[in-house]
């Protein structure tokens, strides 16, 4: 009889121990995947000149669009910048890298040198050009009890870009790409 409460004792014990650690033990795992293209336009009108950047990337978290205009010549100049998110589908591209789009959005942008604000409607299209360039990195570290890993790919691709602002034609850009990725992280504390 004693034998088979010693018997009991140790297994309450040893299942207390394992509900223990796996009390102490968590782990977080996050995955992230997204899209995004960017593009520059420049335009030169007799002194001046303006150079206008847009980047799209497009996540779990939503579509984030950045627009800055650079305007500069002998009389003034202008630097506009502005960002916005949505949820909206307004950012669409293939998975190989062959085109993308952003549709018609509305952004609130900053005249640093003025102060003044405005909202500009941007629209823009991207095809891509020549070989995909690709890339991947791991990692993995220990401390103690604590464990993380990382790996990230992604895939890259020159483009041409033509888009508007306010409904006037940048024409064709200077430079542009397209570009994919996937990350995960996961972290463990036993």
């Amino acid at each position: 009889m004693r034998k088979s409460y010693t018997i009991l004792l140790a297994l309450v014990v040893l299942l207390f121990t394992a509900m223990s650690v796996q009390a102490l033990e968590s782990k977080t795992i996050e995955r992230h995947n997204g899209e995004s293209a960017s593009a520059n336009w420049y335009e030169i009108s007799g002194d001046t000149t303006t150079s206008t950047y847009l980047s799209v990337a497009e996540s779990n978290y939503g579509t984030d669009v950045y627009v800055e205009i650079y305007t500069y010549g002998p009389c003034s100049e202008s630097w506009k910048s502005g960002y916005m998110c949505t949820q909206d589908n307004v950012f669409k591209a293939s998975k190989k890298l062959n085109s993308a789009s952003l549709s018609e959005v509305q952004v609130e942008v900053y005249d640093c040198y003025t102060g003044e604000t405005e909202i500009l409607t941007i629209q823009a299209d991207w095809v891509g050009q020549g070989d995909i360039s690709t890339g991947s990195y791991t990692s993995r570290s220990k401390s103690g009890d604590y464990i993380s890993r990382t790996s990230e790919s992604s895939s890259y691709r020159d483009a041409s870009a033509t888009g508007s602002v306010d409904g006037l034609d940048l024409g064709i850009s200077s430079y542009a790409s397209l570009s994919n990725f996937k990350n995960a992280y996961m972290s463990m504390t036993k």
